[in-house]
């Protein structure tokens, strides 16, 4: 399934419900309480042979391969071994993990060094032993102390080697300071064709690595400092580069720079967050291909992107193949009319909306308006909400029918907020208790229990967020989903 988005009136954008969490998991609801909604249809498992043959394809019309960041973050906890079964369940070329060693030697898979934001334990990873880590339980999602706990332990590194194992590269990320370490368990689970070592390293430190093994897969990190390695190998050729970049001034994403790194090479880049490749973002992506990944594989030549959005960047591709790269994504569905957060009623404080205070805290749009406007990486959205706030909205229904009604929220506490929603100053939902999404930039679309009727025409509603919850979340939008005629 995939979605677009096309402009139809003030405040108003239609658009389909974005792919859902799908693969293992189902039908059914994260750890986090987010809404898994489904049937997405499920990739063609591919082999570790033919992942291979595309990472080494160098080609400049080599098709764009895709990296889980730290596993399918959005239904299992990052860097876990669910995480990583679903990102090559859903479609992952390439599995991005992170590698840690533990006091008594022993290789395990967690971003942070300590064990704080992603357990419930405490502690430096590299002070703990494998057993002490093994005694811990993970948390849900990006972690945060108040992300549900879920089931599963920090997974060793041979552990997620077994789940990838004929199934798909590995990207190891942080293990640059125990390669040889790496490098022997690879060799001994005859996994070492599957990984992908990185560094930002001096080009002679990484090439007397390299000698040690010509099967060995490397990427090269190249930012700020480094830009001149590009180029600079002698003995191993790496088969991509991985370029860093906040400014589109500096010397890694020149046109000569990229084109010389993919020359033999693949180039790849990470379109997370601001800062990792500019402005070119997942949340930009979402709104429009032609503001992240578009310029990145069009006018940046990048044939490798990694990305916290796996199912839509999937989508996106499969439609940029199917229609050429200026196609639009596929037609909409009848009757799904979607409404921004940052587009409420423009009639003024106390009319159009109620803000706890008139400055905007967050200023990225109407920022001479109360209501508070953030940019989270790309996504415009209402932050800073507090209780007994409120706005009213507008939305053109073209059509009658019952419609479910879904809010795509953000938040890493738990309870994140409550809210209501009145439909022509009539009729008022019960209350709904936002859930925690782990983190204020993790968006999920959550749906509110009941649906409406609503005729063909202009309708009015409010967003109304309880004086007596706490409130710490944010929206991005709003959709309405067309179920049927009532």
């Amino acid at each position: 399934m995939s979605w677009a988005f096309a402009a139809v009136a003030t405040g108003v954008v239609v658009g389909l419900v974005p792919p859902a969490v799908a693969g293992a998991i189902g039908n059914a609801t994260t750890a986090t309480g987010a809404s898994v909604e489904g049937d997405r249809p499920k990739p063609p498992a591919q082999t570790i042979e033919q992942v291979r043959r595309q990472y080494l394809d160098h080609r400049p019309d080599a098709p764009v391969m895709v990296v889980a960041h730290r596993g399918y973050w959005r239904g299992a906890p990052e860097n876990s071994v669910p995480a990583i079964d679903l990102a090559i369940r859903n479609g992952a070329q390439v599995v991005e993990i992170d590698v840690r060693r533990t006091s008594d030697g022993q290789l395990v898979v967690m971003h942070d060094t300590s064990v704080n934001r992603t357990t419930n334990g405490t502690g430096e990873i590299s002070g703990m032993t494998l057993a002490q880590i093994k005694a811990l339980r993970l948390r849900a999602g990006l972690g945060g102390g108040q992300a549900p706990l879920t089931d599963e332990q920090v997974p060793t590194l041979a552990e997620a080697l077994a789940v990838v194992k004929g199934r798909a590269l590995v990207n190891l990320d942080k293990g640059w300071p125990v390669r040889d370490q790496m490098y022997d368990l690879l060799a001994a689970t005859g996994t070492l064709d599957h990984a992908i070592f990185k560094s930002s390293a001096p080009v002679a430190e990484v090439e007397t690595f390299l000698d040690r093994d010509s099967h060995i897969l490397y990427s090269h990190v190249v930012d700020d400092g480094n830009a001149a390695s590009i180029g600079a190998f002698t003995r191993h050729q790496p088969p991509s580069y991985e370029l860093v970049f906040d400014r589109l001034t500096d010397a890694q994403i020149q046109p000569a720079a990229v084109a010389l790194a993919g020359k033999d090479a693949r180039t790849w880049v990470n379109s997370m967050w601001y800062g990792l490749a500019a402005g070119y973002t997942d949340e930009a992506s979402l709104i429009d291909p032609a503001n992240g990944w578009g310029a990145l594989v069009e006018r940046h030549r990048f044939d490798i992107i990694q990305t916290d959005n796996q199912d839509q960047l999937l989508d996106w591709l499969a439609s940029r193949r199917e229609h050429g790269p200026k196609a639009q994504w596929p037609a909409l569905p009848d009757g799904t009319v979607r409404v921004q957060a940052e587009e409420y009623s423009r009639d003024g404080k106390d009319v159009g909306y109620h803000d706890a205070e008139d400055d905007n805290k967050g200023g990225a749009q109407r920022k001479y308006e109360g209501v508070d406007i953030c940019d989270q990486n790309g996504a415009i959205d209402v932050c800073w909400i507090r209780g007994g706030e409120w706005m009213r909205y507008t939305v053109e229904v073209p059509k009658a029918g019952t419609y479910e009604v879904a809010a795509r929220v953000s938040s890493p506490y738990s309870p994140a907020g409550r809210f209501t929603l009145t439909f022509d100053g009539a009729r008022t939902t019960a209350p709904v208790d936002v859930r925690t999404t782990t983190s204020h930039d993790a968006f999920t679309l959550q749906p509110l229990p009941e649906t409406q009727y609503l005729t063909r025409g202009t309708h009015e509603f409010v967003i109304s967020m309880d004086a007596s919850a706490y409130q710490n979340f944010n929206i991005d939008y709003f959709d309405f989903r067309y179920t049927g005629k009532h």
